[in-house]
């Protein structure tokens, strides 16, 4: 196994020819379903998630200010965004210095996110509820281009907020 930032650089090369393959796609799908606790009580909404190799359920309550139960389970929901924004590009930055052979010791993220409770509850004109999110990044290298390469599409969940618009599907069992 070649590995370099914790990242197995020959599953890497696998996925990219594969990718080759298909004309430069390796689609993938996500599905996470959840449920919000109607009845009352803590948690307010609760999902399973799978990994590779196990399951993982995850509980979230709204804040105190938007009628929720105020960190009894993490709260806001948005701290699990932040996280997985952080998360991942924290692994893209490390797959694009892994695929350059440059050697990180460490590699830290801070992220900030700058939000607007008010447009939940108050009706009026629209406001964005997302006002900034910051990822500060420190490393024990000069990353360079590396840190806008990672952010400028290479990143799924830094694409994922910032380009496509949601689809709501209505369904009815």
């Amino acid at each position: 196994m070649s590995e370099v930032n914790n990242i197995d650089l020959d599953k890497v090369r696998r996925t990219a020819e594969r990718a080759q393959e298909n004309g430069g796609h390796f689609p993938v799908e996500k599905t996470i379903e959840g449920t919000f606790n109607l009845r009352g009580g803590s948690p307010m909404f609760t999902a399973t998630l799978q990994s590779d190799y196990s399951s993982f359920t995850y509980s979230a309550d709204e804040p105190s200010a938007l009628g929720g139960r105020g960190g009894v389970h993490t709260t806001p929901p948005l701290s699990y965004l932040l996280f997985g924004v952080m998360s991942c590009y924290a692994s893209t930055l490390a797959i694009q210095c892994a695929l350059r052979g440059l050697k990180l010791g460490e590699l830290r993220v801070t992220g900030k996110l700058f939000y607007d409770l008010a447009p939940p509850v108050v009706s009026g004109e629209e406001a964005p509820i997302i006002k900034r999110l910051e990822l500060h990044v420190h490393a024990d290298r000069e990353l360079g281009d590396l840190i806008e390469i990672s952010r400028g599409g290479r990143c799924p969940a830094v694409y994922a907020i910032s380009h496509p618009p949601i689809e709501t599907v209505i369904r009815q069992d």
